[in-house]
């Protein structure tokens, strides 16, 4: 006769935690098989299987076992891929010829900065003034980098409104 799950969870909670591994049994290849829909590298597949059983270990007695093992299974795979995307997202740099790229050689004047945001216009302003990129984001607690794209992007409206 097989163990259910509920029977399961409460002997875990009990301390007998011999019966983990019927769990990690009974539901190892089918997240294995789901991961491996994603995922090619071997590797990889096994270190999520490893992890997703490790984090509901881990929770095991937060969890209620009157509701199915499955799901919160399958959850946690979820955000065990969200996190493996995450780490190995390819990061594309800001390339400084771009950022540095002049817009006009003419002053600024109010009509040109309709076109911008409140954000964009007071960075412009103060990038007009001649504070640095790195001030600029002290300044307004900003990432350097979504500093230097929120200039680019200002520099762009206004390239493009001055060529219409």
């Amino acid at each position: 006769m097989e163990t259910s799950d509920k029977e399961i969870i409460i002997k875990i909670k009990q301390g007998e935690i011999d019966y983990f591994t019927y769990l990690v049994k009974r539901y190892s290849s089918s997240i294995y098989r789901f991961i491996g829909l994603k995922i090619k590298k071997k590797e990889d597949i096994e270190d999520l299987v490893q992890n997703t059983f490790i984090s509901f270990y881990r929770a095991i007695d937060k969890f209620n076992e009157e509701k199915p093992v499955k799901p919160y299974l399958y959850q946690i795979v979820q955000n065990e891929l969200k996190m493996f995307y995450r780490r190995y997202k390819p990061i594309m740099p800001l390339k400084e010829e771009i950022i540095i790229e002049e817009v006009e050689a003419e002053p600024l004047d109010d009509r040109d900065l309709v076109a911008l945001t409140g954000m964009e216009k007071r960075i412009l302003i103060l990038t007009g003034e001649g504070f640095t990129n790195e001030e600029i984001a002290k300044k307004f607690k900003k990432p350097l980098n979504t500093v230097k794209s929120i200039i680019r992007r200002a520099r762009i409206k206004l390239k493009i409104k001055n060529e219409k």
